[in-house]
């Protein structure tokens, strides 16, 4: 379905539109206007006067009066669009065809031939004769420009604005207007087609939309005639027409660039009731051969400035995001004594989906946390404020990680989106005695390097929070000693990649936690390990978060 956004003028095509006129009526009222009748007229005057005058009075009248009545012809036609020039124009080739005319019928007759058989043979051979006259008039005034000077004068002063016009409301807009003062259409649109999934036009205030079936054959038809089209000329069965034709349009000029129809020019009957004459299609075909052009560039232009705007708008967004976001993580970390906590956070856009937060319990107690949010952007921050603000309340009521991370689940699986989920390790800390207690639904398993040397992964496994309702989640715990090290991380430590596309993975991590010494911070060295992996030009590819506990000696 082809889609467009229809502007209009005057009266609408669609509702209330003028009845549409019989080709046959028009074109009779046409030749009454432009020939038979003044002929008539005219030759009844003449006939009338050689009664009174007599033969020689018929000759000197009609040539007298020919120069007269043949520039009250062309006035009569001419007056409302015409210039001098034309009007001049028109009677100089009357008075010539009738002239010539005349002297044939006046050489070819008899003196003693009755005055009645002269003039009537005289109108006769003009009106047979006219169609001839008739194309010699039309071809003089369009080779030298004679007739619809107005109307070329509105077109060709349009048409010089359009090589430096790229707002699309002045492109339509000055085409509406100079197609209205050129040729005063009781009813003008058009209509500009419209990209699928371009809602932002199509809901533009003021601005209706039509459509046209796919198999319609119009649009092929369109598209290969870029011509003025006369419908009352076409022969094709196509719906669409038939409505235009219902609906009072009597042109439509195809507007189309670079084999894509761009939109289609409606304009109903004339005010004065004239056809639409060779001429002026000829010259609204030229307005279509300039204006598809700067349509296509204008709406280039105009896509281009709403990608703008969105992304000018999405980035206000997420810096909004990030400054809400960084409000959730902790201002502070609370200092303990024989203890070094040390978290890191990188988001690899400007708002993530990690988050880790440390909070003192009622009990003195300590809580860390670490998770992370599938996705990114703005919908995993969201998801991530709710996750660490459900986890913080959970902990203050029950004293149990396991139990904190099954009451977070059984909440936040009814309000984030389907398919979303979030990992999560929490451990409870007791400073006197090193005792940890944890439990993991889903994250990646922590490190632990003893004072010793030696490197291990903590292992504890759950399921991710709001995947399945009334999930257990196991607990553990271990005691840590002087010099021991645990370390929470996010996957984005692990699964960096070097310009080889060699993923630093946790076998690395592992053995770069072995290799640090003992009065080294082990969060430290893994990053500085990290940025000599990836090298300078690394792009973070996820975000990268660290908790880093220590037990001082």
């Amino acid at each position: 379905m082809a889609v467009f956004r229809v502007v209009s003028r005057e009266s609408s095509l669609v509702a209330g539109a003028p009845s549409r006129q019989s080709s046959f009526a028009r074109k009779l009222r046409r030749r009454l206007l432009r020939f038979t009748l003044p002929t008539l007229i005219g030759g009844a005057l003449i006939a009338l006067l050689s009664i009174v005058f007599g033969r020689l009075g018929l000759t000197f009248l009609f040539f007298l009066l020919l120069p007269v009545y043949a520039t009250l012809i062309a006035a009569f036609r001419r007056l409302a669009t015409s210039t001098f020039r034309s009007i001049v124009f028109s009677g100089c080739l009357a008075f010539v065809y009738f002239s010539a005319l005349a002297s044939f019928e006046l050489l070819t007759h008899k003196p003693s031939t009755p005055e009645y058989i002269v003039v009537t043979t005289t109108l006769a051979s003009a009106v047979l004769f006219e169609p001839l006259r008739t194309y010699a008039q039309d071809f003089f005034e369009q080779r030298f420009h004679l007739r619809n000077d107005a109307a070329r004068k509105a077109i060709e002063a349009y048409t010089s604005t359009l090589r430096e016009e790229i707002d699309l409301d002045k492109v339509r807009d000055g085409m509406l207007a100079a197609v209205q003062r050129a040729f005063h259409p009781r009813s003008l649109a058009l209509w500009i087609h419209t990209q699928p999934g371009d809602t932002s036009a199509e809901a533009e205030a003021g601005n209706e939309t039509a459509s046209i079936a796919d198999n319609d054959p119009f649009l092929s038809y369109a598209l290969n005639h870029t011509s003025t089209l006369a419908l009352d000329r076409l022969k094709l069965e196509s719906p669409f027409i038939k409505g235009l034709r219902q609906a009072g349009v009597d042109i439509v000029l195809p507007l189309a660039s670079q084999g894509e129809l761009l939109g289609l020019t409606l304009l109903g009957l004339r005010l004065d009731g004239e056809e639409y004459d060779r001429e002026d299609r000829a010259l609204l075909t030229t307005l279509g051969a300039q204006v598809a052009p700067s349509l296509r560039v204008a709406q280039l232009a105009l896509a281009q400035q709403r990608q703008a705007q969105e992304r000018e708008r999405i980035e206000q967004e997420l810096r909004t995001a990030q400054v809400i976001q960084r409000t959730f993580l902790p201002k502070e970390i609370p200092t303990l004594d024989g203890w070094r906590l040390t978290p890191y956070y990188q988001p690899a856009r400007e708002v993530g989906g990690d988050f880790y937060d440390v909070f003192t319990l009622k009990d003195g107690r300590l809580g860390l946390a670490i998770g992370d949010v599938t996705g990114k952007g703005i919908p995993a921050a969201l998801v991530m404020t709710a996750a660490r603000t459900m986890l913080r309340t959970a902990a203050q009521d029950v004293t149990s990680p396991g139990e904190a991370l099954a009451r977070v689940n059984n909440v936040l699986g009814d309000d984030i989106p389907p398919g979303t989920f979030v990992t999560c390790f929490y451990a409870v800390l007791e400073p006197t005695s090193g005792r940890l207690c944890y439990a993991n639904a889903g994250q990646e398993l922590p490190l632990l390097r003893r004072r010793t040397g030696d490197v291990t992964e903590v292992h504890a496994t759950g399921m991710p929070l709001g995947l399945l309702p009334d999930v257990r989640y196991d607990e553990d715990a271990m005691t840590l000693e002087a010099g021991d090290n645990v370390l929470l991380y996010s996957d984005g430590l692990t699964e960096a990649h070097n310009p080889a596309r060699e993923m630093f993975g946790v076998p690395r991590m592992m053995d770069v936690a072995r290799e640090c010494s003992a009065n080294e911070a082990l969060e430290r060295h893994l990053l500085d390990a990290l940025t000599a992996f990836t090298g300078s030009l690394w792009e973070q590819e996820d975000d990268i978060t660290l908790v880093a506990l220590q037990r001082l000696g």
